[in-house]
């Protein structure tokens, strides 16, 4: 499954269809299933952008003197998609005077999809089937939801999702979505791509379909918003190519740019005002005071401000160090992580917890710092060796049990893109409940007392290295956490099976490293963050997973003694 995922992605090559001109010269088109929010959002961005805004179904029928229902009773499906086809044609005509939003089936004809990929620029809108549901229950004006809407809305979801990726651009998820902060993303990455001249990529270039090898497929830019309280909130972009939207990404009034990353990482990105590049030593000894307290000084000598901003490209141990440098520096400036690692795209990077190591343990000094945008690129990954990617899909191994990912879809049946952006949005729907970890983000957790216990017993034993990678730990900590949920009565023996089915389909070890201390780690589990009045973990259980105290050490022995028996 690791070499598989790598070379889905890898297929997907930056081969556009488009002419190299910019935006200014395209109609924008939103696609999307009835109900998602189309019409809404298209007014909205059209006022953003001064264009006009056309709903497609409305001009049909202002063309036709006939409503949409009546049109289909005497025509047919097949009649309306004639005159839908014939209406697209001249709304695409009209170029960047408009914004134009489609019926929910436009893209089930060929002639519709070959129009929508040769010039427009196609925003896909998505949101979950309770949404949809919910959104359309009291709409009479839709001839194809007669009977079971559920059912229905459903069954066109499976039907259509291949269509909607195959001609969209980018995509955003509109469930739970403020709308206002869903335009100003849209509008900030329009109106870049068509700002942005003198450099490789043609004005607009970035937006553009990503297409395999041979023509058949792409990924679009997919748009996540993770949702905080007072009203905040920020993007995450995802998809191949989406580290060419940084400079769409920075704040009004930001002057310099600190990139700060490390040796080997060779992922360029350019935020588009004054920066310089902060290097640091790889690997966790970068996150150290000590590392905090140079740069800090580095960054006050070059004269940044409070209104400037910290940029992390790298991987977890980047983007946890860059935060917590912002969160301090000025008493906190603006941060935006670069994920280039799995691990670093669909956890560490997410969310706003940042931090540095003590000898005594992992991430023991930090702080709740929320980025202003984050980027997960998915080409980063391609490169990625192949210890490091099997990391990643450790932390991703643990999304199997937090959530309904893929709007229902299973997640191991997504594509590399998707996959991350499922992950990303179960990780935002739980920060949003619970930003500082007060109750809900524990679950987070999941797999991670017993890995970060490995992670810090291997720098102690190897002189400050640490020799077990984070996701590789959190793997092992997951099949761990199963069988200490079964010790304790919470689950069954088919549901740890589902958590070794999981993880040894990652290609990752169920079982203790060679040479493991019991003793020692049980002692590791009381520094741990969550072990506030004694040993904590996070378990699986009859309401899912949830922190749970731990009372005796001799069950923690016990498992861990059959987690060194067998694998």
């Amino acid at each position: 499954m690791t070499q598989d995922a790598q070379d889905q992605e890898s297929s997907h090559q930056s081969d556009s269809t488009h002419q190299s001109a910019g935006w200014q010269d395209r109609c924008i088109v939103i696609v999307g299933m009835t109900g998602v929010g189309k019409s809404t959002i298209g007014t909205h961005l059209a006022r953003e952008l001064d264009r006009k805004f056309v709903d497609l179904d409305q001009y049909i029928v202002d063309n036709t003197g006939r409503a949409v229902s009546q049109i289909f009773t005497e025509k047919g499906e097949a009649g309306f998609r004639q005159l839908e086809a014939k209406a697209l044609a001249e709304c695409l005509a009209l170029g960047a005077d408009v914004v134009v939003s489609t019926g929910g089936g436009a893209v089930i004809t060929e002639e519709n999809r070959t129009l929508l990929t040769q010039g427009p620029l196609v925003l896909w809108l998505q949101a979950d089937l309770d949404d949809l549901v919910h959104r359309t229950s009291h709409e009479a004006e839709r001839p194809l939801l007669a009977g079971n809407a559920r059912g229905v809305l459903q069954q066109l979801m499976s039907d259509r999702d291949d269509w909607y990726r195959q001609v969209a651009d980018l995509s955003i998820v509109t469930t739970g979505q403020h709308i206002p902060d869903v335009v100003k993303t849209l509008s900030s990455l329009i109106r870049t791509a068509d700002d942005r001249t003198g450099s490789e990529r043609e004005p607009g270039q970035v937006l553009m379909r990503q297409h395999d090898q041979d023509g058949a497929g792409h990924t679009p830019l997919i748009v996540e918003q993770v949702q905080l309280d007072h009203g905040r909130s920020y993007p995450v972009l995802v998809g191949p190519g989406a580290r060419q939207e940084l400079a769409a990404l920075i704040p009004d009034g930001v002057r310099r740019v600190a990139l700060l990353t490390q040796q080997g990482i060779d992922v360029a990105v350019d935020p588009g005002v004054d920066h310089q590049v902060f290097m640091v030593e790889t690997g966790e000894r970068a996150k150290r005071m000590s590392v905090v307290e140079d740069l800090a000084r580095s960054f006050a000598q070059w004269g940044m401000t409070r209104d400037d901003l910290v940029v992390a490209v790298g991987g977890g141990v980047v983007t946890d160090l860059g935060g917590f440098v912002a969160s301090t520096y000025h008493r906190g400036i603006k941060v935006i992580h670069v994920a280039t690692t799995l691990l670093g795209q669909i956890d560490a990077a997410i969310g706003g917890k940042c931090g540095v190591n003590l000898p005594e343990g992992k991430n023991l000094v930090g702080a709740f710092w929320q980025p202003t945008a984050v980027i997960c690129d998915t080409e980063t990954l391609l490169t990625l060796p192949s210890r490091e990617y099997r990391s990643g899909l450790g932390e991703l191994a643990k999304y199997h049990f937090l959530g309904e990912p893929g709007q229902g879809q299973p997640l191991d049946e997504l594509g590399l893109a998707e996959r991350v952006a499922a992950c990303v949005r179960i990780k935002a729907d739980v920060v949003a409940a619970d930003e500082r970890e007060g109750g809900r983000r524990a679950i987070l957790n999941y797999g991670h007392t017993l890995g970060h216990a490995l992670e810090t017993a291997s720098a102690e034993r190897d002189q400050g290295v640490y020799g077990i990678r984070h996701g590789e730990g959190v793997a092992i900590g997951l099949v761990y956490a199963a069988e200490l949920a079964k010790a304790l009565g919470r689950i069954d023996q088919a549901r740890v099976d589902e958590h070794r089915r999981v993880v040894q389909g990652y290609e990752l070890s169920t079982a203790l490293p060679e040479g493991s201390d019991c003793e020692a780690l049980v002692q590791l589990f009381k520094r741990d963050k969550k072990a506030a009045r004694g040993i904590t973990f996070v378990l699986d259980g009859p309401n899912g997973v949830e922190p749970v105290g731990i009372q005796d050490e001799g069950v923690l022995l016990d498992c861990l003694h059959r987690m060194n028996k067998s694998e």
